[in-house]
């Protein structure tokens, strides 16, 4: 099974696209945005998972968390990744898109998702579908949404960060307001210089 990439023209997180009908996104337009994936299978999905992570860097694990669309929780632990992604899921009722402030990489072990990520070069949006097995290498200043399908959606995942970023840096800040953040700059500037 691959990974399904698609562009799309609707506002992100737009979720009646039909997007089997959509030109797919090359991988390699995905990778040039900081953006890589993979599609594990197999038992041990989550063994095959950290060693691609520890090899990519990232060496500190999360505990596996769950993502709601039905999630009402109020974020109290501002420590805790888990704590701040699901607060961004309950707060993208709004349709706002978000910048990740810390690169990791993260697998999908069960449920479903749309994540949009902008490319800035072509100033259009790519929707990835994630699902189990789904593994991604999550850019820090890219502008992202996380969207289900339904009600009852939800997503499975672990996240490994590195080792030298704390957990308290890593978050994902609203975009509207934040086009000059550092991170996000940065981010612009890298892919400036790669064109």
């Amino acid at each position: 099974m691959s990974i399904r990439a698609h562009y799309h023209d609707s506002p992100p997180g737009v979720i009646s696209l039909p997007h089997d009908s959509l030109p797919p996104a090359p991988s390699d337009r995905v990778a040039a945005l900081g953006w890589q994936t993979w599609m594990l299978s197999g038992d041990n999905i989550e063994k095959q998972a950290a060693k691609i992570a520890i090899q990519a860097g990232y060496t500190r694990p999360t505990d596996k968390f769950t993502m709601s669309a039905a999630d009402t929780i109020e974020s109290t632990d501002s420590e805790s990744i888990e704590s701040k992604a699901r607060m961004i899921v309950k707060l993208q009722a709004s349709k706002d898109h978000y910048i990740p402030t810390a690169s990791c990489m993260a697998l999908f072990i069960a449920g479903k998702a749309h994540l949009d990520i902008e490319d800035p070069i072509e100033n259009k949006w790519i929707r990835v579908i994630l699902t189990s097995g789904v593994l991604m290498h999550m850019h820090q200043g890219s502008h992202i949404r996380v969207a289900f399908e339904d009600p009852d959606g939800y997503l499975d995942a672990l996240v490994w960060t590195n080792e030298n970023v704390p957990p308290s840096d890593i978050d994902w800040i609203k975009a509207e307001g934040n086009h000059d953040h550092p991170v996000r700059l940065n981010y612009l500037n890298k892919l400036s210089t790669q064109r």
